[in-house]
């Protein structure tokens, strides 16, 4: 990851981001990429960006996140920030002002300190599925973090660390439920339904928590 002139930075807290949440095998990949195709947009996947960092020759992060990625848990927030802070400069400068990040925030340390340190979210899309469909989804997939045993780590990792960051955002009424249990198009259509209506802008207006970091439980 190469280092990034600051005075050739964009403001990214002027960008609209949208965290799309969900357990391991809902979709959020596939739904993502489809949004790619519909809106002006940048789908960033925090899993794609944290295996191309691991696989960078000389990467100083590569063994912290394959450590993560083995146990299925949570990267450190002072690595996934930076990584992500990193592609949303090369495609703000692009002319993109509108970034889907795909599987994150996924913990309330990297919630807080990608708030206050690169853009504020404004909403969280969850894509709502049973545990049962996820772990059938998974296991054709052959990924080195697909097996069965890291698949049970990684729902549960959902359910524990993850689960904290979909409640708060949805004490603060920025969170949107998708039903993921259906076929892609059915989910898509669901999706694209609601980045047209914008009806985030509305909603959040004029409410503190939409404009600042977010906070946890004290």
């Amino acid at each position: 990851m190469q280092t990034i002139e600051s005075s050739s930075e964009p403001n990214l807290a002027e960008c609209v981001v949208i965290g799309v949440l969900g357990g391991p095998g809902s979709g959020k990949g596939t739904q993502c990429s489809l949004l790619a195709e519909t809106f002006k947009l940048k789908h960033i996947s925090i899993g794609d960006v944290m295996r191309q960092e691991m696989k960078r020759e000389g990467s100083e992060y590569a063994s912290i996140i394959e450590q993560n990625m083995r146990a299925g848990t949570v990267a450190p927030k002072e690595i996934t920030t930076p990584i992500l802070k990193f592609h949303m400069l090369a495609a703000s400068r692009q002319g993109t002002d509108l970034f889907v990040l795909d599987g994150f925030p996924r913990s309330l340390e990297q919630a807080q300190f990608f708030e206050e340190t690169v853009a504020p979210i404004k909403f969280v899309m969850v894509l709502e599925c049973p545990d049962t469909i996820l772990v059938d989804r998974l296991l054709p997939r052959e990924r080195f973090d697909d097996t069965l045993e890291n698949i049970h780590k990684r729902l549960r990792t959902f359910h524990e660390t993850t689960s904290e960051v979909i409640d708060l955002f949805r004490n603060q009424g920025r969170v949107k439920r998708i039903n993921a249990d259906n076929d892609v198009e059915a989910v898509n259509h669901q999706i694209v339904e609601l980045l047209k209506s914008k009806q985030w802008e509305s909603e959040t207006s004029g409410k503190e928590t939409a404009n600042g970091p977010v906070k946890g439980e004290q």
